[in-house]
């Protein structure tokens, strides 16, 4: 059956709590997460300090672990220990950062990782085996390990982490290095905050101060009955695996792998840091029918600037004003005597349309400019409701002469 899962569907987006009451817990708990962080960030540096300047013995190694899952607030359970087999190879789900460091704790096991103090390194349940990029040099120094150590070696065949929603395509490599493997299924919570352990584009330093300032963070473990290979071919002995642990944790298996994800998350942070696109200007009908109201009483005002006034104004009349007191600047348009409505256009009428007859009586008939400049304010307030009504009067008798009309002036 077809996966309906997404590739956006597997991450995590937000890091703190949608819900109000555990969003409310967390502002509460703040204070004592903070002190938290603070007496980790001291077991922490001890934990680098024991790693690097001891020994490498088991002992050494058992204390570093300790100290570790403490600093981080992990807790591990596992559910059916008992299933727990004697294997070379375990394979597992990708949730966190984490998860060779619980199933480490568990298993006591291996996973690839970073080069440092062989105390440290084994503590926090890593070993180097050269970078993956040179395929078959890192299938043989794993095979060697296997040859020469009795520590089983823990594998993550997804790649890349996810929120758990579904499982992707395995890598087949760690399935060439032995014939049998024993599945974990691997679950995580956080109880009392619900903080999500990673997201998407988060740091991997970020991800460690969550673990520091939550109270715990508790991976739940199931072994699942080893798988033998056989005669099967490393890429259908994987995806028998995969189905498996889909199974088990009841999640869909898409066709989706790794590459994918990053893919997506790439595309995703340039498109984040992206400004957001200027809205654009949108003319409803109102101020549609508001403009035309304007433009029929000034028809030599352009519409790009009726619209501006009235984008602020809202108000006919107060447009018509602030045009007629010279507070909105524009180029005249010469008047067309044959157009019948005012179009929605901001350029200048060609002068093949209009005749100079025509044009000149039209702009005498629309000065309606005062001849002095009267000193009282209550003179010029008079003086403009004059000419507002000569100018209203004046666009009247033009309508009905255009349009022949049988109404008296």
């Amino acid at each position: 059956m077809p996966s309906n899962i997404e590739v956006k569907h597997l991450f995590k987006y937000k890091r703190l709590p949608d819900n109000e009451l555990k969003f409310l817990c967390l502002v509460l708990y703040l204070p004592v997460g903070l002190v938290l962080f603070i007496l980790r960030t001291i077991l922490a540096l001890s934990v680098i300090l024991i790693g690097c300047s001891l020994s490498d013995t088991r002992i050494i190694q058992n204390v570093v672990n300790k100290v570790a899952c403490l600093t981080l607030g992990i807790t591990v359970t596992v559910e059916n220990p008992e299933k727990k087999e004697n294997v070379e190879v375990y394979v597992s789900n990708n949730l966190s950062i984490f998860d060779h460091l619980a199933v480490h704790t568990a298993t006591g096991s291996v996973s690839p990782g970073a080069q440092m103090h062989p105390a440290l390194s084994k503590g926090l349940g890593l070993h180097y085996f050269g970078s993956q990029s040179n395929a078959d040099a890192f299938k043989k120094n794993v095979t060697d390990f296997l040859a020469d150590q009795q520590t089983p070696v823990h594998f993550m065949p997804e790649d890349k982490i996810t929120n758990g929603k579904a499982l992707l395509k395995f890598k087949t490599y760690p399935f060439s290095v032995t014939n049998r493997v024993q599945p974990i299924c691997i679950s995580i919570e956080r109880p009392f905050l619900d903080l999500s352990v990673t997201t998407l584009g988060s740091g991997y330093w970020i991800d460690v101060m969550f673990y520091m300032f939550s109270p715990l963070t508790n991976y739940k473990l199931k072994f699942l009955p080893s798988l033998e290979r056989k005669s099967l071919a490393e890429a259908e002995f994987s995806e028998i695996v995969r189905q498996n642990i889909a199974t088990t944790m009841k999640v869909e298996t898409p066709e989706l792998s790794a590459s994918d994800l990053l893919e997506f998350e790439k595309r995703h942070l340039v498109e984040r840091q992206r400004p957001p696109p200027m809205p654009r200007p949108t003319i409803d009908i109102e101020m549609r029918r508001m403009a035309t109201q304007v433009k029929e009483v000034l028809p030599h005002v352009p519409l790009n600037a009726i619209y501006k006034d009235l984008s602020k104004t809202r108000n006919v009349d107060s447009t018509i004003t602030n045009i007629l007191e010279g507070r909105v600047l524009f180029v005249p348009e010469q008047i067309s005597s044959t157009s019948a409505n005012p179009q929605p256009s901001t350029s200048v009428a060609t002068a093949t349309n209009v005749t100079p007859s025509t044009s000149t009586s039209d702009r005498e008939l629309f000065n309606t400019a005062a001849s002095t400049f009267a000193k009282s304010a209550q003179e010029r307030n008079k003086s403009f409701q004059e000419r507002k009504e000569q100018l209203i009067a004046n666009a009247r008798r033009r309508y009905i002469e255009k349009h022949n009309l049988n109404i008296p002036f």
